[in-house]
């Protein structure tokens, strides 16, 4: 099987709405080990009787890619940025539904290695560091695209560039800015509220 980035693929994919059923199957094959890595690179679980795993929340993603046939992506980066988009929103969903089962307990942690609080842990819950990004989104909307992107997609500045459309110059001064502001809020316990943006 060729590798996800090869030259091949980006045809594939803008060709997604009109190509049978066959050429879909072998993009899914291509792209569900990256898509697999990208999950389990964000979720770690804090207790053992947490219930959803990478794989499920990748066949997830999947099933809602199959109900949609009218979607067209430009390149990979563009679909990785869909894929990171969807997989977030069904991380919350878990979060918030697994939380209110347990009546509290048992919250979801995922692993942000683009996030570095400390030398020995990058995890965070799930829902505390989704009310900062929403807190962000209210405060610059492209930052906030650009933090969504390269904590939940993994992708670099160059694709985030490519999928948002923007000068990769412009993505790497956002994200310098926006991780400083997660670490400090992260690290201090602030929901963030109390301030604005800044490089340090």
């Amino acid at each position: 099987m060729h590798p996800i980035g090869s030259d091949d693929l980006t045809p594939l994919l803008q060709r997604w709405t009109t190509v049978g059923d066959s050429a879909r199957s072998e993009l899914v094959a291509r792209m569900y080990p990256e898509l697999k890595r990208i999950a389990e690179n964000r979720m770690r679980k804090e207790r053992g009787d947490h219930t959803l795993q990478a794989t499920a929340l990748v066949s997830e993603f999947f099933l809602e890619l199959a109900r949609q046939d009218d979607l067209v992506w430009q390149n990979r980066a563009h679909f990785l940025a869909f894929a990171a988009q969807a997989m977030k929103r069904m991380l919350i969903d878990y979060a918030r539904s697994h939380t209110a089962n347990k009546r509290g307990g048992g919250r979801l942690i995922v692993r942000l290695d683009s996030i570095e609080i400390s030398a020995h842990d990058s995890s965070f819950d799930l829902l505390s560091f989704n009310e900062l990004l929403d807190l962000l989104w209210k405060k610059d909307v492209r930052m906030a695209q650009v933090a969504e992107l390269r904590c939940f997609g993994g992708l670099t500045h160059a694709e985030i560039a490519a999928a948002l459309e923007i000068d990769e110059r412009t993505v790497k001064r956002d994200w310098k800015i926006a991780k400083a502001w997660f670490n400090t809020h992260l690290r201090n316990g602030s929901d963030g509220s109390g301030d604005g943006l800044g490089a340090n």
